[in-house]
């Protein structure tokens, strides 16, 4: 047997700590770990259970047996993603039907339940929560205010039936408890979604109206990122429309035609007002609500581009597809000719292949209306409307009626909107520091870092001024 050379626990413990004192006072060792620390993506992902995994005969024959014989489809939906949706509620529920401890008493229909059948009856309506019940059961008196327990109780154990038979109950059919309900995941039943044209009919001035063809061969359709609303949907084709006689394409945000009145022939584009999405990347589509979020965020926070793509990167964005600072651009650009044009009743009609920054200067040559506000248009007020003059003229304040000229002088008020000037966050990196006393920073400065570190950016110069604090407040 070998005799083991054991190190004491104390010396161990003073050779890392000495080790990593030393090496905390480097420059470098600080610059890089500010670096990893900031760098380490974050994202919360709240836990979720898979759809429930049941046939389609089995569910019909649920929802034939619980449910009335004039219920409709769209009811049906709204009955199975309430219960989908809610599952603290239905735990909350369950629980009380079997309790556990001793003074808890068996409550076969909890406050909880009822409350989400109120819910549903309100989302619902009386006509459509009517549906719900047979015919023998269904009756005018349920919806008077004296029967309404009645109708609760009835309606409470139709969803408790039906959650047993889609497998939603934290326990098994012997009051074994399996585990708790989380959000169920949708997952498994996304729709399935196609980028194409919205006209189903082309016509010109050279071409006679028919339908339009998809020209594009399988192997050749783009497969692309398309952000619908702030969900992400990944490998969804753009299809793409063309007039054979005069080779006009017709895609989603756009048509591309060439102007044969000129003597060039040149290639046009005409961006369509009533696009449900446009493209603002090469393999990357959004619809007009994240558009619409972009411009609304840019006018109301003050938000520049960056900042928004940091901020929507941050609460939408997943480990594959996040937004730049050149695409939320375009879809700020694209999005305000829309609306403008949209507002004028003009089609936008610009050179095809120009970039964004021609764009903006065509679009506004088109819409600019040399710089007129067509939202102030034949608007005056004595606010907003002052006699030109050179010079500023001061107003004395002087008694109106002695001097009652002085009322016509009126300084014009300006309104400033204040915003939010959004930016990256910097993270509490003060609590690194705090485990280092020797690091010349006082108290005071780590107050400022921790109440300040929501606003402050990333950057060299935070970290430049960061590390040069001086060591007293």
């Amino acid at each position: 047997m070998y005799n083991r050379f054991v190190l004491p626990f104390s010396f161990v413990f003073q050779l890392f700590w000495s080790v990593i004192s030393n090496v905390s006072k480097s420059h470098i060792f600080i610059w890089l770990f500010i670096w990893f620390y900031m760098t380490l993506p974050v994202f919360a992902i709240s836990a979720q259970s898979p759809f429930p995994n049941i046939l389609f005969k089995e569910f019909n024959h649920a929802i034939e047996s619980i449910l009335g014989s004039k219920v409709t489809l769209a009811t049906v939906l709204t009955v199975l993603f309430t219960l989908t949706d809610n599952p603290d509620c239905l735990n909350l529920h369950f629980h009380q039907q079997y309790p556990t401890e001793s003074g808890e008493n068996k409550v076969q229909v909890s406050g909880w339940i009822i409350a989400l059948v109120n819910a549903l009856v309100v989302q619902l309506g009386r006509k459509r929560s009517s549906t719900l019940f047979f015919e023998h059961e269904h009756a005018n008196t349920l919806w008077e205010n004296t029967n309404k327990k009645c109708r609760n109780n009835l309606i409470a154990s139709k969803l408790e039936t039906l959650v047993n038979n889609l497998h939603l109950s934290p326990y098994d059919q012997n009051g074994r408890y399996r585990g708790k309900l989380h959000l169920v995941s949708h997952k498994k039943i996304e729709p399935a979604l196609v980028i194409c044209p919205i006209s189903f009919v082309y016509g010109t001035l050279f071409c006679r109206p028919r339908s339009l063809v998809q020209i594009s061969d399988h192997r050749d359709i783009a497969l692309v990122t398309l952000i619908k609303g702030h969900t992400v949907h990944e490998n969804v084709p753009v299809l793409t429309g063309k007039c054979n006689q005069c080779a006009t394409l017709y895609l989603a945000d756009h048509e591309r035609f060439q102007d044969l009145s000129s003597h060039s022939k040149p290639w046009k584009r005409v961006y369509l007002n009533s696009a449900n999405s446009m493209k603002i990347g090469q393999n990357f589509w959004v619809d007009c609500l994240f558009s619409a979020s972009a411009v609304n965020a840019m006018y109301n926070f003050h938000a520049s581009a960056a900042a928004y793509a940091e901020y929507w990167n941050n609460t939408f964005g997943t480990e594959t597809v996040s937004v730049s600072r050149a695409q939320i651009w375009q879809a700020f650009i694209q999005e305000s000719i829309r609306v403008i044009a949209e507002e004028s009743k003009i089609d936008v009609e610009l050179n095809d292949g120009l970039s964004i920054k021609e764009v903006t200067v065509e679009a506004f040559s088109v819409l600019g209306e040399n710089g007129i506000i067509r939202a102030a248009d034949k608007h005056a007020c004595l606010e907003c409307t002052q006699i030109y003059r050179k010079t500023s003229e001061p107003v004395i304040a002087a008694d109106t009626a002695a001097n009652p000229s002085t009322t016509e002088k009126k300084y014009v008020k300006m309104v400033v909107l204040d915003g939010i000037v959004m930016g990256p966050k910097v993270n509490q990196i003060y609590q690194f520091f705090i485990l280092y006393s020797d690091l010349n920073f006082s108290i005071v400065h780590l107050i400022i870092v921790r109440m300040n570190f929501q606003t402050l950016v990333v950057d060299h110069s935070v970290i430049y001024i960061i590390w040069n604090m001086a060591p007293t407040a």
